[in-house]
């Protein structure tokens, strides 16, 4: 049976024991980041500073806990110097972590798709690899996680005959063509106790589910969809309402309807566009935005 999972980092910023009994027999596992690799070009880790904290919160109130490490790693060298720095922090926790310990393959500020395409999708796998075997020989469960395009785009696809796969894929469905350990299915969610959006998953584990639970969308009745398809950061007036209305509709951003294209809005546009698979995922509403709005269930 799958199990409804949170992942969180210093973002949240430490979160209590009694917060985690709280959700607990909703959400019974959380994945901790342990630390992460900067945007810089030089390789630069750094321990995320609520771990200590959200561990032992975590392991007191009875949860089921795994790791993560957010990677830039352009090689497998740097691979693993990543892992022995996240091993250096959680060696201590070992009997607390019963979920595996995440290598967070993104692209950022140093490691990019460019770069990635350039070194070819067996080299990434090694990367990959080299931290996961470097996590294994030290006696944890190790696992790779990657957003959809870049699991089928940048990554030998066999990988997952090799690791467990947490997938993230801002969906009502998970569309990895491969089994997966876990799915990643919002960064939107919303945790009593904890600040702001949360990124919420589905563990299946090794008894991976045959077709993952679709998140729920289409919250009341269906508000008037814009005229006109395109929208940009500062734009104002009462389309841009119309905008506002419709995203909080589609999925529950609990954006301030105040007419103007913000910070928020903008995420809230991101969300919908990988949710729908509609790309670029450039935040921008644009036609393919609006034709998608048209089209979604009513």
């Amino acid at each position: 049976m799958a199990k409804k999972t949170i992942d969180i980092s210093n973002w949240q910023g430490p979160v209590s024991k009694d917060v985690f009994k709280k959700n607990k027999a909703k959400i019974p596992c959380v994945i901790l980041r342990s630390s992460v690799t900067l945007w810089k070009d030089k390789l630069t880790i750094e321990k995320d500073k609520s771990f200590e904290k959200d561990i032992k919160a975590a392991h007191a109130a009875g949860m089921a806990i795994g790791i993560y490490h957010y990677s830039q790693a352009k090689s497998e060298a740097e691979a693993i110097k990543e892992a022995d720095f996240c091993l250096n922090i959680i060696k201590g926790h070992k009997e607390k972590i019963t979920l595996p310990v995440a290598f967070d393959y993104e692209f950022g500020g140093r490691l990019t798709s460019g770069y990635a395409k350039k070194i070819g999708k067996q080299r990434v796998k090694q990367i990959c690899d080299a931290f996961c075997r470097r996590i294994r020989a030290a006696g944890f469960e190790a696992m790779v996680y990657a957003n959809l395009s870049t699991l089928n785009g940048y990554i030998a696809t066999d990988i997952y005959k090799y690791w467990p796969i947490w997938v993230a894929q801002y969906h009502t469905r998970c569309d990895y063509k491969h089994t997966i350990y876990m799915w990643q299915y919002s960064s939107s969610g919303k945790v009593s106790g904890i600040s702001g959006r949360i990124d919420m998953n589905w563990l299946y584990g090794k008894e991976v589910a045959s077709k993952p639970a679709e998140m729920k969308l289409y919250q009341g009745e269906l508000p008037k969809i814009p005229k006109r398809g395109w929208f940009t950061s500062g734009d104002k007036g009462e389309e841009v309402k119309k905008l506002q209305r419709f995203l909080n509709w589609y999925g529950d951003y609990g954006l301030v309807v105040d007419g103007e294209v913000g910070r928020k809005t903008m995420l809230a546009v991101k969300y919908y566009q990988g949710r729908e698979g509609i790309k670029p995922i450039d935040s921008l509403f644009g036609k393919d935005c609006l034709a998608r709005a048209k089209e979604v269930k009513r």
